[in-house]
């Protein structure tokens, strides 16, 4: 697994931008191709947006965790 690359401020970004498409995708007449990708997109923003890891991110060498955030390997609950 790996260590977090995300912090907290794209963390509520990402879920924010989740649960506006997901509102989209319920106010849409019908359900097509934009709709299913958006789903996904929206999947994929929540599932990073709760464990704080992007994997595109950890290919591309990026991270936003600053000074501030707990990007260590535990996320918050590790104790040495």
């Amino acid at each position: 697994m790996i260590d977090r690359n995300i912090g907290t401020a794209e963390r509520l970004i990402r879920f924010t931008l989740a649960v506006i498409v997901v509102a989209w995708i319920f106010a849409a007449e019908s359900f097509g191709v934009a709709q299913l990708l958006g789903l996904l997109a929206a999947f994929a923003l929540l599932w990073n947006s709760i464990f704080g890891r992007c994997y595109l991110w950890k290919w591309l060498g990026l991270s936003s965790c600053s000074t501030e955030d707990d990007c260590s390997p535990g996320g918050g609950n590790s104790r040495a």
